[in-house]
């Protein structure tokens, strides 16, 4: 059997024990020497009297502890500080490493050496709760700005409704119609919320997939985005197709579609239109005839806040967050898919999602 490693109580406890063992050696050597030194030349001249009479051995020994008692103090304190600088050495980093630590600096660690003894264990079940607490902090994060730049779309859906219906007298039966359509996307806005926190929480382990209709899917989206592109003059439009059955998260995957499409609106000039295509490979295409996607820049915009200055040709830039493709992309990474972007025929851009059999 390996031995277990060495407690820090345990070595400094050997520390001590050894220097004052050196201590009682130290004593034992000088009482030796004195009492070499006192007895040299003398001798015992009457058959039993005693060699060294009491009061000579208790002078004996005071001189003995007097040379003996500075000498083991001070050769116990360097072989002590000898044993336990590395130690307090250590301690005194691990202070310092922790004392850095900051709501702003949480990816600190506290340092572990190749001793691995309880110091060590001690600072990697630390490090494990600073983990967890980092990542914690992160989904917090990851929920606040994906829940800020989700929103958005439900909100300017309610807001393009009340505009429209108070641009001239209605009737009770139009207005009991905006406010079942404001109610729906209010329910909606509490989905999103949900999902977004457990996506937040589990990551991948948030997705609850089921048999769905990817086409019912894209056709509510298209039925949510109509109305902001007619904000923005701009048609939106499901291509014909059947029904195509996949295993997906239905929630997640709207967010993805709404996405999509926002984002193709938000490119595409005002007169043109946007269509999106499901096809029986379970693949989902947006298609808008906007400035496009030039090739350098068709990884960065799916990286989370990607912004460009360049409306005109940069499909991160614009009045967003730069985080609905990012959002997008973790998403379909999350179904075990793939999304990617590609030049449409005849000008503009194509958002490919692909998910797996």
């Amino acid at each position: 059997m390996t031995a277990g490693p060495t407690t820090l109580g345990r070595g400094l406890g050997r520390s001590l024990a050894l220097a004052t063992v050196l201590g009682m050696v130290m004593f034992g050597l000088v009482m030796v020497l004195v009492y070499y030194l006192t007895e040299v030349g003398e001798y015992c001249q009457f058959a039993g009297e005693l060699e060294d009479p009491p009061g000579e051995i208790i002078e004996q020994c005071a001189i003995a502890f007097a040379f003996s008692l500075p000498l083991g103090i001070a050769l116990s304190l360097l072989v002590g500080r000898k044993l336990t600088s590395s130690t307090t050495h250590r301690l005194d980093t691990v202070i310092e490493s922790a004392s850095r630590m900051t709501g702003e600096r949480l990816d600190e660690r506290l340092p572990v050496s190749v001793e691995q003894d309880a110091l060590d264990t001690l600072s990697t079940a630390l490090n494990g709760v600073f983990d967890r607490i980092e990542k914690g902090v992160a989904a917090q994060a990851q929920f606040a700005a994906d829940a800020s730049h989700e929103l958005r779309t439900p909100l300017a859906v309610i807001s393009t409704n009340l505009e429209v219906a108070r641009r001239k007298p209605r009737d009770a039966t139009h207005w009991e119609k905006v406010a079942d359509e404001t109610l729906g996307e209010v329910s909606r806005m509490n989905q999103l919320v949900d999902k977004l926190l457990l996506l937040a929480r589990a990551g991948e382990a948030g997705l609850h997939h089921a048999r769905t209709d990817l086409a019912s899917l894209a056709a509510l989206a298209v039925e949510r985005a109509s109305a902001i592109g007619a904000k923005h003059g701009v048609d939106v439009e499901l291509a014909e197709g059947g029904a195509v059955d996949a295993d997906v998260d239905a929630d997640a995957i709207a967010i993805v579609l709404d996405n999509l499409l926002r984002n193709a609106i938000d490119h595409s000039p005002k007169g043109e239109h946007v269509v999106v295509h499901v096809e029986r490979d379970r693949t989902m295409i947006v298609e808008d005839r906007g400035p496009g996607v030039p090739e350098d820049q068709r990884d960065r915009i799916f990286q989370p806040f990607a912004r460009g200055k360049n409306r005109a040709t940069d499909r991160a830039a614009g009045t967003g967050l730069g985080l609905g493709l990012a959002i997008c992309k973790r998403i379909v990474d999350g179904h075990r898919g793939s999304i990617h972007v590609e030049d449409r025929s005849g000008g503009g851009a194509r958002f490919v999602v692909t998910l797996p059999v």
